[in-house]
């Protein structure tokens, strides 16, 4: 392979190496979120939300979610992701497909349209599998980043160990009678400047979480039909690469 193949592939694979993390991170605070309508502008109206006289302390907050991760054992759910380029100001794209996490910081992203892929995170190394191309990419070096991210989704790790936290204003979110936490990675290496969490202020129920990258480029996250701790198989998690096809290592 000629030097200039070789460096798209490296581009390719940072560009799913970032596109992974980001998913990492999209879900990190998934609680038992209801479906809500895929609009990028208008952030979902919750129902029965009453307007807090004493608000809660961010503190407080983290607590009510990370009692929900210690009983979590796994987590499964459909999801709708939307992307918001900065580049390409009111141009949305949207993508489908199904989540699942298992503690112990495994994940499993197979999305199904309008392209099949699927990330697969199995504790120690990430698999990229585009069947529709077809190729296959690989890659430890970043993934104890991506590890302790998902640590999050079943409260291994405190949010507070590696994030600055704050509470949002929540008439400038457009979300005036629910709760918007901010999360600051303390990690400088981090591709991502914040993650948003919109949050039930009555249930404190994740509604939506949304990934903002140093570029301002926006990640959302809708999910629906969650199942909790329904004993999904580790098997889920494996991935074995079809036979003959080349396996693209991360540098």
């Amino acid at each position: 392979m000629n030097v200039e193949g070789i460096m798209f592939k490296r581009r390719s694979i940072a560009l799913l190496l970032v596109t992974a993390w980001t998913l990492a991170l999209g879900g990190l605070l998934i609680a038992r979120p209801a479906a809500s309508k895929d609009t990028s502008k208008n952030p979902p109206k919750v129902e029965n939300q009453s307007k807090v006289g004493n608000p809660p302390k961010v503190g407080d907050i983290i607590s009510k979610l990370s009692n929900f991760y210690a009983s979590t054992q796994d987590y499964a759910a459909t999801f709708v992701q939307t992307t918001a380029h900065k580049m390409f100001a009111g141009k949305l794209q949207r993508a489908y497909g199904a989540v699942k996490f298992k503690k112990g910081g495994l994940m499993r992203w197979e999305y199904t349209r309008p392209e099949k892929k699927l990330f697969i995170y199995d504790g120690k190394t990430l698999w990229i599998y585009e069947p529709e191309v077809p190729q296959v990419f690989s890659g430890t070096a970043d993934t104890e980043r991506l590890r302790r991210a998902l640590a999050f989704l079943t409260g291994e790790t405190p949010i507070q160990e590696e994030y600055q936290t704050k509470r949002l204003d929540e008439k400038k979110y457009g979300f005036p009678n629910g709760i918007v936490l901010g999360l600051w990675p303390k990690d400088a290496r981090s591709p991502f400047r914040r993650v948003e969490v919109y949050l039930n202020s009555s249930t404190f129920q994740v509604v939506r979480s949304v990934v903002v990258d140093h570029d301002g480029n926006r990640n959302r996250f809708d999910f629906s039909n969650p199942a909790v701790n329904r004993g999904l198989s580790k098997e889920l998690f494996s991935f074995t690469p079809p036979a003959g096809l080349e396996v693209i290592k991360a540098p």
